[in-house]
């Protein structure tokens, strides 16, 4: 495995720590000895992974027990009665307690990030090295440590740290949580809580595995596989900004593992100082489907992915070519609806993050050829590749069928007319029906759409100028503007006998505006645009046909015949209307 870098402020001064120690005549409270052992902490570490040791009960039957390290710990441990407490230094009267020795490579990382500033600091290789430990182990674990204010009395001690350790898992700044099902039928479920405020309980990180059945050998190397990717997906999501990095995440053996549930949630305070969840993003994955929601303030983002018509993926290039035309898509329905920039950024990075994680129908980029199987050889249409020639391939897009929205958060902004409501609804899907049973008589039909409404305030003074509507009559000057667009892109391919016969190309659009203007809190003009409605119909058999004619016969160069289809291409994909 790879070393864990342990090189920190923290691990840099080398602090002294202690094991709490049952001690009656510092407490009437009594306390489980244990030792934190002799591990010191060195600037890399590899990783070790162990499992805690059993919690030995009192003679008194009570299980409590706890550590306590200086603040900030370099786990560097030895043991001490309760009255040695006092002769440790704290910094800024602080120390560290932890629920259990910390002992492992993953509590050195625990320790380490608990005394950095930002929440990437905090997370930074904890994902992996939890990952890492249920891999090496297929065992439970948890730890917790909180930074309390420095007490000498074991029974504060327990009760401080056991009230931070309730606050960090009920109302954490940060958290996430990753659960993967195996095909045997485990289950491993890894959550982390992270408090980086230091609020009334004091801050700190509280870290659990839980695994339910036994994990084959092979399932915990699948699990391994997963480390790095689960680092960058949290650390990614916990940045500033926030970045959506699901790659690593995504590309897992379904023949080993069945399900991948990655949670990560981000709080902060509004305007009004009331807790809010900044940011929530819950993303699933599976043989068959992707799926991913990002809630926060501003709306909410959405999309699934059907992974089920692999036969029907394009290249590494078509795809990237879909995806950008998309993409320009999406910013022209911003634009023309007034979207928030940031809620646009995250459906933009979502629709990115989507389409990269599955690979080609050929399993690597570059040019297809025509279809390599017989043409009455029965097939999985849907599955199998070289099932599609390329001439098909330049009339699809080249991405797996999805479903992908955003809503804006619905906002009354103008105190005056209530009824006036900010709104913005995105929505983009693509559907496609396959049928024959052989690449001679095949047909497909795939169906792109788009629906835009909005309606939103604008300043007189042009889209750039800020808006502030308040209940003075003075401010009451604005335009009012409603749109509904829409627009569809249907292709329809067939072939009997390997012979085209269908090969059309159907797109429509609509659009529609209203805008109300109000000056001075009057309405001074209300004009609705009637919907202008386009329609194009495409018949591309008589190309389809000349294209393969020229083809049999040797007479078309492949530079020529690969402009054609990427002209092909461009008209599936291209902007019809602006939705």
């Amino acid at each position: 495995m790879s070393a864990v870098s342990l090189s920190s402020p923290a691990a840099a001064l080398g602090t002294q720590s202690a094991a709490i120690k049952a001690s009656t005549a510092s407490s009437t409270v009594p306390a489980t000895a244990s030792s934190g052992g002799g591990a010191a902490v060195a600037t890399a570490t590899r990783f070790t992974a162990s499992v805690p040791p059993a919690i030995a009960p009192s003679a008194t039957g009570d299980t409590r027990f706890l550590h306590v390290t200086q603040y900030p710990a370099s786990l560097e441990a030895v043991d001490v009665t309760y009255e040695a407490l006092a002769n440790l230094q704290t910094r800024n009267g602080q120390m560290q307690v932890w629920e259990q020795a910390p002992t492992t490579a993953v509590d050195q990382i625990i320790g380490r990030n608990a005394s950095a500033t930002t929440e990437k600091a905090r997370f930074a290789g904890l994902g992996s090295a939890l990952l890492e430990q249920v891999a090496s182990t297929g065992a439970s674990y948890r730890q917790t440590i909180v930074n309390v204010g420095a007490t000498y009395s074991p029974g504060k001690i327990q009760g401080k740290a056991t009230d931070a350790l309730w606050a960090i898992q009920s109302r954490p700044s940060a958290s996430a949580e990753l659960t993967i099902k195996t095909q045997s039928g485990a289950t491993v479920r890894i959550s982390i809580a992270d408090q980086r405020e230091p609020i009334g309980t004091g801050s700190g990180i509280a870290v659990q595995i839980d695994v339910e059945g036994d994990l084959t050998p092979q399932e915990k190397q699948a699990l391994q596989s997963l480390a790095k990717g689960f680092d960058q997906a949290i650390e990614g999501l916990v940045g500033e900004p926030p970045t959506l990095d699901l790659e690593g995440l995504s590309k897992f053996d379904t023949q080993l593992l069945g399900k991948v549930e990655f949670k990560t949630s981000l709080y902060g305070v509004d305007d009004n100082g009331s807790r809010i969840q900044k940011l929530g993003v819950r993303y699933t994955a599976d043989a068959s489907n992707r799926e991913i929601e990002i809630k926060t303030p501003q709306g909410t983002v959405a999309m699934k992915t059907d992974l089920r018509q692999s036969a029907l993926w394009g290249t590494v290039d078509q795809k990237a070519y879909a995806v950008q035309q998309y993409l320009g898509r999406i910013d022209k329905a911003a634009q023309r609806g007034n979207a928030d920039a940031e809620l646009v950024a995250l459906f933009k990075s979502s629709f990115t993050a989507m389409n990269g994680s599955y690979g080609s129908a050929a399993g690597a980029s570059g040019s297809r050829t025509t279809t390599g199987l017989g043409p009455t050889q029965s097939v999985d249409l849907n599955r199998d590749a070289g099932a599609f020639s390329e001439e098909d391939q330049s009339l699809l897009t080249g991405l797996a069928d999805f479903n992908a929205s955003i809503t804006a958060t619905r906002r009354a902004s103008n105190p005056r007319r209530l009824k006036e409501v900010d709104s913005f609804e995105y929505t983009l899907n693509q559907s496609t029906q396959v049928s024959g049973t052989s690449p001679g008589n095949r047909a497909v039909t795939q169906t792109q759409t788009a629906r835009l409404l909005a309606s939103f305030h604008q300043s007189l003074d042009g889209p750039s100028a800020k808006l502030k509507l308040t209940s003075d009559s003075a401010t009451q000057n604005y335009y009012y503007k409603k749109v509904e667009d829409s627009s569809s892109t249907q292709v329809e391919l067939a072939y009997e006998k390997d012979e085209p016969v269908r090969a059309l190309v159907t797109q429509t659009a609509s659009q529609s505006l209203q805008s109300l203007k109000v000056e001075n809190n009057r309405i001074t003009e209300n004009t609705a645009d009637p919907a202008r409605q386009q329609s194009k119909q495409t018949d591309l058999l008589p190309l389809l046909k000349e294209l393969k004619r020229q083809q049999e016969a040797n007479a078309l160069a492949d530079d020529e015949k690969q402009k054609t289809l990427r002209e092909w291409n461009g008209m599936v994909l291209g902007d019809w209307g602006t939705a």
